[in-house]
């Protein structure tokens, strides 16, 4: 693997104008062109090529194909990997991630010094990678807490319509979360769905390598299968305000049933 850039080369600005933040405001998405150098472009893909090629946190349930049957052995169609800057922390001390900080403080209008984070990889392998159907983030996340996040979705490879690219419903974060349901009804496949979206309204947001684009928790957003001939590497940084308690926990019944089928999943195993 190459050295990593020197951070003497040239920094493109994350400075954002008061019109690119209250676009985020009004439409809960925003895309940006540039956020890093071609130089440390290629590096984290050497870095991500490595994390995925080891299966990087496989063991503690951090590496699984998002869009299968957790433990399956086919062929993974939408490969993820939870916290890689647990496998590799120098993706901490990078342009990118200095810059998504940057981004989230001012799109959350908060100080830079309390946003806080981490981030996830996906692979949308070439030809065959799967589609991320439409779906919010935040029906992910802990019902017992409220996060007020950004992610900043940066693609490794230059990220087209037809390799998969963002595409985002304008002003869907001003709504609650929708109801969601797991991939092919089987609450062992971690990815959501949503079927309450109109895709008519969709907006596609193409971007070069090392650009990215920035959407709220709660903004409807899909991306296609990748039919090119090249894979499709996607570094999201999900950052803002430490959580905050819930009062009530929030109503999450897909999450329920994900946990007890993995617990169902378990037993057999250990039975086995």
């Amino acid at each position: 693997m190459q050295d990593r850039p020197a951070p003497e080369q040239v920094v493109p600005a994350a400075d954002l104008t008061e019109a690119q933040v209250q676009f985020f405001q009004k439409n809960g998405y925003l895309q940006v062109d540039r956020i890093t150098t071609d130089a440390e472009v290629e590096w984290l893909r050497g870095v991500y090529d490595r994390l995925f090629a080891a299966r990087a946190g496989e063991a503690e349930g951090r590496y699984f194909d998002l869009g299968g049957p957790r433990g399956h052995t086919g062929r993974e169609g939408l490969p993820q990997i939870l916290a890689p800057e647990r496998a590799a922390p120098e993706l901490c001390d990078t342009l990118v991630y200095r810059n998504a900080r940057r981004l989230a403080a001012r799109l959350l209008r908060c100080p830079e010094d309390t946003v806080t984070g981490g981030g996830h990889m996906i692979l949308k392998p070439a030809r065959y990678g799967q589609e991320t159907p439409w779906h919010q983030d935040e029906a992910y996340w802990s019902p017992d807490v409220v996060l007020e996040r950004v992610s900043v979705w940066v693609p490794l490879d230059p990220a087209t319509v037809e390799s998969g690219c963002m595409q985002f419903i304008p002003g869907s974060h001003h709504t609650e979360i929708r109801t969601h349901r797991h991939i092919g009804n089987n609450p062992l496949i971690h990815g959501l769905v949503t079927d309450d979206v109109d895709p008519a309204h969709a907006v596609a947001c193409p971007i070069p390598a090392g650009g990215a684009t920035c959407h709220h928790p709660r903004t409807l957003h899909y991306s296609g299968p990748n039919v090119t001939g090249h894979c499709r590497r996607a570094y999201v940084l999900v950052l803002g305000a430490p959580p905050k308690p819930r009062d009530v926990p929030a109503r999450r019944p897909w999450l329920d049933e994900e946990r007890r089928a993995l617990q169902a999943r378990s037993g057999q195993d250990g039975a086995a």
